[in-house]
């Protein structure tokens, strides 16, 4: 059996930036992967802007509305909790393969090639030393591996009131053009800057993983308002861009069409069980380490699945989220030009007054590219009336994404059950206390207030539901006692000598910030260290260096 020095699961955001310094380092990476692909909206859109396409492509409602109406939110699906079209592929079969049971959590999974992060809102927010409290590691030991990242995928962004609270950034291009909305806005804070700084209220423009310059090949980004459809010049980042580069290594192998079931610890490494899926047949890969990346809730799925642990309750961790449609009322009367992107164009952080070690995080977006239609169903008007009245309010709309942090509580749990049919599925409890809803109806009340200050007028209050956000982690910690499910500071699988873990499932609580930046970072962290046990030797004796 060929045995490999590391075998990577999961082609995501962790699993690409943890394998790029054990690549680089020389060791023979494997990484095995699903590997699901968008082959049916892609070659569809051309490279125009958003307005041009909508003028002039025939075609238009294919990757709009999709081939089978997949765009229109029917049901109880909320605007705003669904993937276009051209993003479907990213929860793909997930249904079939990865089965959750829950009624108080909703789960978006992925096994597409660049997991769930082929979707993200490419928002890069750095954690600080109050953000890791919980962890056994700080701030000082992510800053080299936020850097590495950073000049990996592409960072733009400014040197605003944001970046003490976001840091430095050695590689960092210059923002991308915000909107004339956004551009309202942000005037209004500059001239209430300091009552609303000391009212707790920063805002900035959304520092992003996307290339305002041509990088690695990438980008510069054209502005075509199609972020949310299409790559266009692979200036936004997703992993599939790093996942590339590596496939140029010699001693890096990619397969895909594999669902890793779960792993066993031999002498001299791990054995790892994979299903073929182009086949149906089981194959045992051997590898002197074992990297789980396939997603906070995939990594757990397998982990518990491996150590037996059937029906042990581990936490699950998401950041609650509410999103605001809002009038912006200093676009009454103002032109909208067309050159835009539709990431979010600004960022806030509010911070409690009676405790600034709790805040809330809010991005402001303009609402165009997903399409009017979509908002009908929250109107309390006819369609035909809607229709009307949302096609002279557009330039005024736009979309206030507010997440909290969140950390674990007995009301929070994951469970593995077997199934019936020899099937595994998730089970989910999430239920907030009354505490935490209350202290989050206060930040919102507080976060929009101020948005009120700077013009933004809310028309209501949207919760999709928990999970809705997919930031999950939380269920296999760092820090976790010995005999727990979890792992140490070097995010060592608890009672392993070589399976390590690499996504969102280590971190032990989640601030208000996304969380994806800094799961790339600790990823690479996770292959740094692992490369130098590699290389040394020290791994092999089941020893730290």
């Amino acid at each position: 059996m060929d045995t490999v020095d590391a075998i990577v699961v999961g082609s995501g955001a962790a699993g690409v930036n943890a394998a790029w310094p054990l690549v680089e380092a020389g060791l023979r990476v494997r990484m095995l992967d699903f590997g699901n692909k968008d082959r049916h909206y892609e070659s569809l859109i051309a490279h125009k802007s958003w307005s041009e396409l909508r003028r002039s492509d025939p075609h238009q409602h294919r990757y709009f509305v999709g081939d089978q109406l997949e765009g229109i939110p029917f049901g109880d699906v909320r605007v705003g909790a669904q993937l276009t079209p051209p993003r479907l592929f990213i929860s793909e079969d997930c249904e079939r393969f990865l089965p959750v049971d829950s009624s108080t959590f909703a789960v978006t999974e992925s096994l597409a090639e660049g997991g769930l992060a082929s979707g993200w809102g490419a928002g890069v927010f750095p954690f600080d030393d109050a953000d890791l409290a919980d962890a056994p590691i700080n701030r000082q030991d992510l800053a080299p591996h936020y850097e590495a990242v950073a000049e990996r995928i592409g960072v733009s962004g400014d040197q605003g009131d944001l970046q003490p609270f976001f840091g430095e950034c050695s590689s960092m291009m210059p923002p991308l053009e915000i909107d004339s909305a956004g551009e309202q806005v942000f005037k209004r804070y500059q001239k209430r800057r300091d009552a609303l700084r000391a009212a707790g209220f920063h805002l900035g423009k959304t520092r992003l993983a996307a290339c305002s310059e041509l990088h690695r090949g990438r980008g510069p980004h054209p502005h075509l308002d199609m972020d949310f459809w299409a790559d266009a010049k692979r200036a936004v980042y997703r992993p599939r861009w790093t996942l590339e580069e590596l496939k140029a290594f010699e001693n890096f192998e990619y397969q895909d069409r594999r669902l890793v079931e779960h792993f066993n610890e031999v002498p001299g490494g791990v054995e790892v069980c994979v299903r073929n899926i182009s086949n149906g047949q089981q194959e045992r890969q051997r590898s002197r380490s074992l990297v789980m990346a396939a997603g906070a809730l995939g990594s757990t799925r397998i982990v518990l699945r491996s150590l037996g642990m059937h029906d042990r309750p581990v936490p699950v961790l998401c950041n609650p989220y509410t999103y605001v449609p809002v009038l912006n009322t200093g676009m009454w009367g103002k032109p909208c030009k067309d050159r835009r992107h539709s990431l979010a164009q600004l960022t806030a952080l509010s911070f409690s007054p009676g405790d600034r070690s709790r805040y809330t995080q809010a991005q402001l977006y303009s609402y165009r590219s997903l399409l009017l239609f979509k908002l009908i169903k929250e109107s309390p008007l006819s369609r035909v009336d809607s229709m009307a009245l949302l096609r002279l309010m557009q330039p005024l709309l736009g979309i206030i994404g507010i997440h909290h942090g969140d950390r674990p509580t007995p009301d929070k749990t994951l469970r593995l059950r077997a199934g019936g049919n020899g099937q595994d599925r998730l089970e989910i409890e999430y239920v907030q206390s009354k505490a935490e809803q209350a202290a989050q109806l206060a930040d919102e009340k507080r976060v929009l207030a101020c948005f009120r200050k700077l013009g933004c007028w809310p028309i209501k209050k949207i919760s999709p539901g928990h999970g809705a956000a997919i930031h999950y982690a939380g269920s296999l910690p760092m820090g976790a006692e010995s005999g727990e499910p979890g792992c140490d500071q070097d995010c060592r699988l608890n009672g392993t000598r070589s399976v390590y873990l690499a996504d969102g499932c280590v971190f032990p609580s989640i601030p208000a910030k996304g969380l994806t930046f800094t799961i790339m970072a600790n990823a690479d962290r996770v292959g740094t260290g692992l490369a130098r046990s590699l290389q040394s030797g020290a791994l092999r004796a089941g020893v730290r260096e």
